[in-house]
C-alpha cells in the first residue's frame, strides 16, 4: 500500500504544474495584451509617420557650446540631415554642467575627472506654448583624464563634452520619440 501513494501524488504534482502553468500563461497573455505594444517608429496616434512628426520638432538656440552640440545632434537625429517640416512643436532645453575630480592622489591632484551633464527639456505644441506636453531631466557622463600637457587637457574635455552631450541626444530622442508616437 506505501508503494501507491507516492505514485498518485506524482501525478497530483504533475496535474498542479500542468494547472500552474496553464494559470500563468492565461495570466502573462491578458497582461501583455493589456500593454498595447506599438512598434517605436511606425505610425503615430494621428497615423502620422513619426519621422515625419520628428520633423516639426522646432529647437531654439540654446547658450554654451555643449547646449549647441546637444541641439545641433537632436536636429540631425529627428531630421535625418534633411530639411525640417513646418513647426509643430517646440523643445526648449536648458543645459548644466559640472566636472568633478575623481582618482585623487596623496598630493592633492586628481588624474582624471567626470564631465556631468544635466538637461531640463520641455516639449510645447506650437498653439500652445504656455503648458509643456512633456517635460524632463536627461542626465549623462563622461570621464576624461588630466594630462600634464594643456592641449591634451582641452582636447579630452572637449571630447568628454561632446559624448555626453551625444548621449543626451539619444536619450531627448528616445524620449520624444515614444511620447509622440503614442500622443501626436
Amino acid at each position: 500500500m506505501m508503494g501507491k501513494h507516492p505514485q498518485t501524488s506524482k501525478k497530483q504534482q504533475i496535474s498542479l504544474k500542468a494547472v500552474s502553468v496553464a494559470l500563468l500563461l492565461g495570466f502573462t497573455g491578458t497582461f501583455l495584451s493589456a500593454c498595447s505594444f506599438k512598434p517605436l517608429y511606425g505610425t503615430t496616434a494621428t497615423n502620422a509617420q513619426l519621422q515625419e512628426t520628428l520633423k516639426s520638432v522646432s529647437i531654439p538656440e540654446v547658450p554654451g557650446r555643449i547646449g549647441q552640440v546637444v541641439r545641433n545632434e537632436l536636429i540631425f537625429r529627428f531630421t535625418g540631415g534633411g530639411h525640417a517640416a513646418a513647426p509643430q512643436y517646440k523643445l526648449t532645453l536648458a543645459v548644466k554642467e559640472s566636472v568633478k575630480s575623481q582618482f585623487v592622489r596623496r598630493d592633492g591632484d586628481s588624474e582624471g575627472q567626470f564631465l556631468e551633464l544635466n538637461t531640463s527639456f520641455k516639449l510645447y505644441r506650437m498653439d500652445d506654448d504656455k503648458l509643456p506636453i512633456l517635460e524632463g531631466v536627461s542626465f549623462a557622463k563622461a570621464a576624461f583624464n588630466d594630462n600634464t600637457s594643456i592641449y591634451s587637457n582641452v582636447r579630452s574635455r572637449r571630447n568628454a563634452e561632446d559624448r555626453a552631450a551625444k548621449t543626451t541626444a539619444e536619450d531627448l530622442q528616445v524620449r520624444i520619440s515614444a511620447f509622440l508616437s503614442g500622443n501626436s
